[in-house]
């Protein structure tokens, strides 16, 4: 299990690459077309991963900072887009 804060800081950034990813892809394609599914897929793995190596452990129970740094997964990674009614 990898539990350092580098390794951490290195596993948070993969999960906000691949939640832009899904992003891209929903825009692109859809949110039902198989290219997001499959990245909304691997992004849950990622954040399972996350929760099982860093959220799980003693340490991370005795402090906020894994917390903290997981908030940077649920920013907004575009602006949001202002809908026009008719």
């Amino acid at each position: 299990m990898c539990n350092s804060s580098k390794d951490q800081s290195t596993f948070l950034a993969k999960i906000q690459r691949k939640r832009e990813e899904m992003f891209i892809l929903g825009e692109k394609y859809g949110l039902s077309a198989d290219e997001t599914i499959t990245c909304s897929r691997e992004l849950d793995q990622l954040l399972n991963d996350y929760y099982h190596n860093f959220q799980s452990t003693p340490s991370a129970k005795t402090t906020n900072q894994s917390r903290k740094q997981s908030f940077v997964i649920f920013s907004k990674p575009y602006p949001a887009r202002h809908v026009q009614s008719s």
